[in-house]
């Protein structure tokens, strides 16, 4: 599942996208320099301001400085004292501001070390928040040998202010991300209960109705697909029921036909009038079962073990002399079928072999991903030419002369075969064989816990 096939995933993208600028916005809109005093150089107090702190600090006794500290310490920038007699070297580019703090406190030691930030060439000196990234100190001797420190980074109150609304914004924001994917998902779920019936539909006439839940729009919609999958039920069972009352109608027809046809005194045409009478038949039994695969209440499933079944179709068609050959089928491969259904699938495949060919093959496998059984059933017949493999399965589809009524073929044996497997959860593949014949495939799901045999690879 992609990013761009899950509507829920899509939106909660675009929520997420959206925070993601609308912080950057705000974080570029703080970090722009402040419009205040332009004589403010690097977040640090003013000359005037230095000399002032100098001086106080200078007429309080050793034992009040460190409150005096705490006090001054309050600001956009940090105050510390040292006796470390060391001082870090001058930075060039910072030359004339030293120049300006050197000229309001004469006489006293100034050092100003530091380096610009990444964008200091562009902003120049005035205050914004990269300076915490890049600090500048100022160095101010005083009378007793200690040092003044002045660090452009805010203080530890202000720090601590600052990291406390960080963590409170970006809780805020991630609870309300996790709201709004929240309210995405429990809006987007009846689109995803409608998606899974509208597809269940597609296999199934006798899906639930869907839950009228979600928004009003939603309701809506899901009560008209509810409306219109009732309908559609409704108009398959009549047709079933209109092709049922056809068939037994025709059927009576039919044996008053067959009556007559005894009367014929020529022995050829008697036989094949006779054998003509059996394919109708024969077509409105087929008619009739492909009409009602879908019927309101269809055959309940079983478990099947292919290998059994299909050695019962193998002894039976040996009794009658067809040149039918079982392959040795793996034991344990069972799938959950209609078994009547799985029988019908694997005859009709039969008599289509021999129809058009002397011999035909039946095997089965497991599939390569341990989760199917796939049964083979192939004839040495003529083929199918491979244009027209992509229409087989169709209803009342007939490929060639090789394979028309001619031959004994209404056209629908295959596609009752699809329309049976697809109702049980398979698929069918048709396909020539490597140098000659016509192949058929049908894929089940594999019963879970009974799958043993598996296809070579």
């Amino acid at each position: 599942m992609t990013l761009g096939s899950n509507l829920s995933l899509r939106i909660s993208a675009i929520l997420l996208c959206g925070f993601v600028i609308f912080q950057a916005l705000v974080w570029g809109l703080l970090s722009l320099p402040s419009r205040g005093d332009e004589n403010r150089p690097y977040n640090l107090p003013l000359p005037a301001q230095a000399r002032i702190m100098a001086e106080t600090l200078e007429h309080e006794p050793a034992a009040r400085r460190a409150m005096l500290l705490d006090t001054m310490n309050g600001s956009l920038y940090t105050l510390r004292l040292t006796r470390d007699p060391q001082m870090r070297p001058d930075s060039d580019d910072l030359a004339d501001l030293r120049a300006r703090y050197v000229a309001a406190m004469p006489g006293r030691t100034i050092g100003l070390s530091g380096r610009r930030p990444l964008l200091g060439r562009f902003v120049g000196a005035r205050p914004w928040p990269g300076r915490f990234f890049a600090p500048i100190t100022l160095t101010v001797s005083l009378a007793d040998g200690s040092r003044l420190l002045i660090d452009s980074r805010p203080s530890s109150v202000v720090r601590t202010y600052l990291r406390q609304r960080a963590f409170l914004g970006a809780t805020s924001g991630l609870l309300l991300l996790a709201i709004l994917a929240f309210a995405v998902r429990q809006t987007t779920r009846p689109l995803v209960r409608l998606s899974r019936g509208v597809r269940s539909f597609a296999t199934n006439l006798q899906t639930p109705d869907l839950p009228l839940r979600g928004s009003r729009e939603l309701r809506d919609l899901s009560a008209a697909f509810n409306d219109m999958k009732a309908r559609i039920g409704t108009l398959m069972a009549e047709r079933t029921r209109m092709l049922a009352g056809i068939a037994h109608d025709m059927r009576t027809y039919l044996t008053r036909l067959r009556l007559r046809a005894e009367f014929i005194d020529d022995p050829d045409q008697r036989a094949r009038a006779t054998r003509d009478l059996d394919e109708m038949s024969a077509l409105l039994d087929d008619t009739l079962l492909f009409a009602s695969r879908e019927a309101a209440d269809p055959p309940k499933p079983a478990l099947i073990d292919v290998a059994k079944a299909l050695d019962a179709v193998a002894a039976i068609r040996a009794e009658t002399g067809a040149a039918v050959a079982l392959e040795p089928v793996p034991p344990g491969l069972r799938i959950s079928a209609v078994p009547i259904a799985f029988r019908r699938i694997v005859d009709n495949l039969i008599d289509n072999g021999l129809r058009h060919g002397e011999h035909v093959r039946l095997a089965a496998e497991g599939g390569a991903d341990g989760k199917s059984v796939v049964v083979r059933i192939s004839d040495d017949g003529p083929g199918v030419p491979a244009a027209a493999l992509a229409r087989l399965g169709e209803p009342f589809g007939r490929v060639d002369p090789s394979r028309d009524r001619t031959t004994g073929g209404a056209g629908l044996g295959l596609a009752i075969v699809k329309a049976l497997a697809e109702r049980d959860g398979g698929k069918v593949q048709f396909a020539n064989g490597a140098v000659s014949g016509f192949v058929v495939q049908v894929e089940y799901p594999a019963a879970a816990g009974h799958m043993e045999g598996r296809r070579p690879t």
